[in-house]
């Protein structure tokens, strides 16, 4: 894996590596995503950002495929 070492200036606009970034290009491209290492990060960062009653009206109106037919089609375009 290859390190980078972020200098003052570089950390500052990288808002002190405090979020998560997504990293562009000068076109906008996306290149990556970086989530930072923080020994700090809180549980309810972690929390999904719609309720639990949400979450569950979704799964009752689920409808899905089965993940063996999504690979049988899979295989097939290959």
């Amino acid at each position: 894996m290859t390190q980078i070492t972020v200098d003052a200036e570089t950390l500052a606009k990288l808002h002190g590596l405090s979020q998560p970034l997504d990293f562009c290009d000068e076109k906008g491209r996306l290149l990556g995503h970086f989530v930072p290492s923080s020994a700090d990060r809180r549980s309810d960062d972690l929390e999904p950002d719609i309720s639990k009653e949400e979450i569950r009206r979704r799964a009752e109106h689920f409808q899905g495929r089965p993940l063996s037919d999504l690979l049988a089609e899979w295989e097939k375009r290959k």
